[in-house]
């Protein structure tokens, strides 16, 4: 007799390109099996649905709330439309296992639908340590934050009882979990975020690539993917790239990723005189292409959950400028797979830069250790095991109720 697969519904806020977004596209590739049938659901389309749906999965896109808590009939009405998407979805697909990602207010609402579906269980997903509502994510109503982010703690503390389980990304999110929501230890997972190791390290044309971005062949490259926002510390960066290239002419830092800060960094560079070395790319589908010709690695983040560009990176053999924050610190190894600098520091940044570009050898072989380190450590292979162990796990407790 054969056992039912599964069914887990991961819902997101959007499938624009980001870091959780890759989680959750790797996850669904890797949860995939006699045991487990995932599915996708967002609020904002992307780039990434396309990518999803060619792995074979269902991507559901709903109509996302149009009204602020300011104006609040029309935000009930919002809450109310999107429970009855939702409720029409879980019920249609039979779906288990709800598993959330960046949602915010919705993780509430979500978890409502335990209570009106057949679904068994609701885990929410946390993938920062900053994972509170931002001033920069409120795109008006600025002085709601403070509010907003007091309504948000208590919700947190109020409900956590009726959540199923909570999945951190890493120690130091869970220890941030643990400060904001209050004594959940016992119900909280840590699950690494885990990198497609087949999609990275692969070999390309490398004078062909800075041939399609303009520039020289010979030309040294620093990736440096995230979107453009203030946690990712582009501006550092930035700033560092003045003494790398008084020392090193032919250098050039690629900005893979869009977000809110692009104008303003864009205005920075001009500031300082830095057009011809650092490119801003924007969004791109040719990310491991780009990492596998590039020379270096810069993570500048201010704060982090658990990077899964730095995974990528290390994935591709590439040595590493990082600053020391969570989940950076807890995968890499100092002076073995890379460099480890302060946060908020352009001069140690451009150290570091510059420490790497004048010693190959030394930047190959870090490379390299870097490499082995993901592969034994943190393959999707592995993070999606621990995710189908923890499902498993709550469908056997909800059998026995």
């Amino acid at each position: 007799m054969t056992t039912a697969k599964i069914k887990v519904l991961h819902i997101i806020s959007d499938l624009e390109i980001g870091g959780a977004q890759e989680v959750v596209r790797t996850l669904v590739k890797h949860l995939a099996s006699d045991d487990c049938l995932p599915m996708v659901c967002a609020f904002k389309d992307g780039p990434l649905r396309q990518e999803i749906e060619r792995l074979g999965f269902r991507v559901e896109i709903l109509t996302p709330p149009r009204h602020s808590f300011i104006f609040f009939p029309g935000f009930i009405a919002d809450m109310i439309r999107i429970w009855r998407s939702l409720t029409a979805l879980v019920t249609k697909h039979n779906i288990n296992i709800i598993q959330t990602h960046l949602l915010r207010t919705l993780d509430f609402l979500v978890l409502l639908l335990k209570y009106t579906t057949p679904v068994r269980a609701v885990l929410w997903t946390f993938h920062s340590t900053d994972f509170e509502l931002t001033k920069n994510q409120l795109s008006q109503h600025k002085w709601l934050l403070k509010p907003k982010k007091f309504i948000h703690r208590h919700l947190y503390r109020m409900t956590s009882d009726s959540v199923n389980g909570f999945i951190a990304v890493s120690e130091e999110v869970k220890t941030a979990m643990l400060h904001i929501i209050g004594p959940i230890q016992d119900n909280i997972t840590v699950i690494n975020n885990g990198v497609d190791i087949q999609r990275y390290g692969i070999s390309v044309d490398k004078v062909q690539v800075r041939h399609h971005l303009g520039l020289e062949a010979h030309a040294c490259l620093i990736a440096v993917p995230a979107i453009l926002k203030v946690e990712k510390g582009h501006r550092f960066l930035i700033e560092a790239m003045r003494s790398v290239t008084s020392r090193y002419e032919n250098v050039h830092a690629l900005l893979i990723g869009d977000g809110p800060l692009r104008y303003e960094l864009q205005e920075y560079v001009k500031q300082l005189n830095l057009e011809g070395c650092v490119n801003f790319l924007g969004n791109r589908h040719d990310v491991p292409e780009l990492l596998a010709a590039c020379d270096l690695f810069v993570l500048p983040s201010l704060c982090e959950g658990f990077s899964m560009a730095l995974l990528e990176a290390m994935a591709s053999g590439k040595p590493i400028v990082a600053t020391a924050v969570s989940g950076t610190i807890q995968v890499m190894i100092p002076n073995k797979t890379g460099l480890i600098v302060p946060p908020y520091s352009s001069q140690e940044l451009s150290k570091a830069i510059i420490q790497l570009l004048s010693n190959p050898e030394q930047a190959h072989a870090m490379g390299q250790t870097a490499k082995r380190r993901v592969e034994e450590n943190y393959g999707a292979q592995k993070q999606a095991e621990k995710h189908l162990a923890l499902y498993n796990s709550i469908v056997a407790q909800q059998r026995e109720v």
